[in-house]
């Protein structure tokens, strides 16, 4: 029962914060050409996002999960933007600009959100980390944070 806790409370930190995007973007005018030109989400694997985080940095690595999910485990290399702070936090950034997000795993629903926040704001470049950081920790791939609440 323990370890279902951590599960449990990363479940409602990612439906609140879901619920928190949705009020967001409802008060947030879409600009016209990103309404009409939505793409379908292109997804990576994680040893597609490894050999990228070995050979270049030009692009960006968010991890959308809650600031305290972050702190404890995230991929080397990638910056926390909790979903709900997306639209603010990426306000001047290049429409250009490739874009890969994660979150938990492929349960969890802020990766996804994220995903088509971005690409309704314009971006026409981003990727989604669907496996993230429970498959992250599975491979053992270089990561910062011990990964206690992903038990």
């Amino acid at each position: 029962m323990k370890a279902l806790v951590p599960y449990l409370l990363l479940s409602l930190a990612c439906l609140l914060a879901q619920a928190q995007a949705q009020e967001r973007a409802a008060a947030t005018p879409l600009p016209p050409a990103a309404v009409t030109n939505l793409q379908p989400r292109r997804i990576i694997r994680a040893e597609l996002l490894r050999a990228m985080l070995q050979r270049t940095n030009d692009f960006v690595l968010i991890d959308v999960s809650p600031a305290l999910y972050y702190r404890d485990f995230h991929i080397q290399g990638a910056m926390s933007i909790p979903e709900p702070d997306l639209p603010q936090a990426v306000r001047d950034w290049p429409r250009n600009r490739r874009i890969v997000v994660y979150c938990l795993d492929e349960a969890c629903e802020s990766g996804r959100d994220a995903t088509r926040t971005l690409m309704t704001l314009g971006f026409t470049d981003v990727l989604q980390y669907e496996g993230g950081k429970r498959d992250w920790h599975r491979k053992k791939y270089e990561a910062i944070g011990p990964g206690k609440l992903l038990d």
